[in-house]
């Protein structure tokens, strides 16, 4: 990770561009003019890069002591095309520019990332992946931003609340972006995490709520009093006048409706058959005495029988077939009184049949008056209506138990990963207060304890620095966010991490010239850069020859940043 040029433009013409050096960078006044080297625009390059890093225009052109414009600025970016480019090499090891339009009304802004135009959205999430490894959600551009752009005074004195100039930020926000600065990888499980506590939190309020309604209203017990109310009056209403199911009544008289089909079908069967042969014996009968001798004889003969001399006279063959009728009629009628007998039973039991139907019909027409029964089946549904109800709220009840248990299923996995994480940032913490107690001792000869206070059973951070020597707003405060600052990027390098070596460090003209003497010699030490404002005046000629390799911008009354 490294930053390599600012370039700021105005109307598409270059008016400032700084080439950054591997280690320490200066922005300071020229030493040879006799002008203040105040309110020339030292602190304006690292507000522009802070600008770029999705922050506000305001702090480059409203004085930050008197909240006031400054003219000649405003006017400036009112009236022309100014844009700013930031060049860097990211942590993937990829060259990208990024650059923005000074507008003062943020409609007006515009994006670009290597030239091309890209929503805020792209330009933010570009630049969290490739200079903060950042792949999340959170911690966002702007929680991040403070850390390494320490650019107005509040950010130079806070060392570890760098957030809370305007307001506290929230304690997840704290959680996600100082887990994230000590190598915490995965920081989506930070979200998560949280999104599933607040679940948790929201969903146990309520289910406390329904535990609550469902004791204190007896809702289990009124539930089975009601089912018991409504079988008890459902089944009133299914019993005949002898205490009967009529339901067993119904399925009795389809039985007794299977047995009568079967039986008419009997009967039909049985009548046909008697029918038939009662017709025929009636034939046959009326056939006796009323043939001629000549009829029988063609009879006969056409039955190939010959009468012979046997019977020679109309009386014997009148007997003879009359005998034959009679024999015919006796094997027609053979079985007639067995089916008689058979049609009669089956009749008579399906004349029973008919009488047992209309009993049990009988049974089932209920004594009680239509006001009563009607009453009863509004009673019913009104106690549906009422166990419905109630069983909604249990049955909501039990859904919001389902969720609390799918929900903290998944915060136990979460958990096992966030301990994995947190073993991480134990490693760099460890690595980090031991640069932090060297650099302390080397400046103030009192070695400071910084502590995350890490929380591992929740993720839960609360950073502080034990002060010993630095005051609240003077040099020491500001050279503690400073060692504070160098100890991070130390840490980052010999772990060998991805999170990013760079800092912005605005104004340090009240830190005492020895510890600025230490300082810029840690500074080029330092595998990582560091960029400072500062009067030149706090430089002796032998400093100034010392460091002025490291001068990136020497502004003056005459050449101040914006050339206005």
């Amino acid at each position: 990770m490294k930053l390599l040029k600012l370039t700021t433009k105005v109307d598409g013409s270059v008016i400032r561009e700084i080439e950054f050096n591997d280690t320490l960078n200066i922005i300071t006044n020229e030493r040879n003019s006799d002008l203040s080297g105040n309110q020339i625009g030292k602190s304006v390059p690292g507000r522009i890069i802070d600008f770029l890093l999705d922050g506000s225009i305001n702090p480059i052109y409203i004085d930050e002591e008197f909240d006031t414009a400054e003219p000649s600025i405003q006017k400036l970016l009112g009236e022309h095309i100014v844009t700013s480019s930031l060049s860097y090499i990211g942590l993937d090891g990829s060259t990208t520019e990024i650059k923005r339009n000074l507008a003062i009304g943020s409609s007006d802004s515009i994006y670009y990332v290597n030239g091309e135009v890209k929503s805020k959205k792209e330009y933010n999430s570009h630049i969290l992946n490739t200079m903060f490894n950042v792949y999340s959600d959170k911690p966002t551009l702007r929680k991040l931003a403070p850390k390494f752009l320490r650019t107005d005074t509040y950010r130079m004195t806070k060392t570890v609340k760098f957030n809370d100039d305007k307001f506290k930020i929230s304690q997840a926000d704290r959680n996600t972006l100082f887990l994230y600065l000590f190598n915490f990888g995965d920081t989506e499980i930070l979200s998560k995490i949280q999104s599933i506590k607040t679940f948790l939190s929201n969903y146990g309020k309520k289910l406390k709520s329904f535990n609550g309604i469902i004791r204190d209203d007896k809702i289990v017990s009124t539930i089975k009093s009601t089912q018991r109310e409504l079988t008890k009056l459902e089944k009133s209403l299914l019993l005949s006048e002898n205490n009967t199911d009529k339901l067993v009544i119904i399925d009795e008289i389809n039985d007794i409706d299977n047995e009568q089909n079967r039986l008419s079908d009997q009967i039909l069967s049985l009548e046909l058959k008697v029918s038939n042969i009662k017709k025929t014996q009636e034939l046959l009968e009326g056939n006796k005495n009323h043939h001629l001798l000549s009829e029988l004889e063609t009879i006969y003969n056409y039955a190939s029988v010959k009468l012979g001399s046997v019977l020679n006279d109309y009386d014997n063959v009148l007997k003879f077939h009359n005998h034959l009728i009679e024999t015919k009629t006796e094997f027609v009628t053979d079985g007639l009184e067995k089916l008689e007998d058979q049609l009669l039973k089956s009749t008579s039991k399906l004349k029973k049949l008919e009488q047992t139907k209309s009993s049990l019909f009988q049974e089932l027409k209920s004594k009680k008056k239509i006001e009563e029964i009607s009453e009863s089946v509004k009673t019913i549904g009104e106690l549906n209506k009422k166990l419905i109800q109630l069983n909604a709220i249990v049955e909501k009840k039990d859904s919001i138990e389902g969720k609390i248990n799918d929900e903290t299923a998944k915060l136990e996995r979460l958990s096992e990963r966030l301990a994995a994480e947190l073993q991480n940032v134990h490693t760099f913490e460890t690595e980090f207060k031991k640069h932090f107690k060297d650099y302390t001792k080397t400046f103030y000869g009192v070695e400071y304890n910084f502590n995350l206070n890490l929380d591992i059973t929740n993720g839960n951070c609360q950073p502080t620095v034990d002060e010993i020597q630095s005051n609240n707003d003077g040099g020491l405060k500001r050279l503690e966010a400073i060692t504070f600052d160098l100890s991070y990027i130390k840490a980052v390098d010999s772990l060998d991490l991805l999170r990013p070596t760079f800092v912005v460090h605005d104004s340090i003209d009240e830190v005492d010239i020895k510890h600025i003497r230490q300082l810029f010699d840690e500074s080029i030490k330092l595998s990582g850069q560091q960029v400072v404002s500062m009067l030149v005046s706090q430089l002796e000629d032998s400093d100034y020859e010392k460091y002025k390799d490291y001068i990136v911008l020497e502004l003056s009354q005459e050449d101040k940043y914006f050339k206005v």
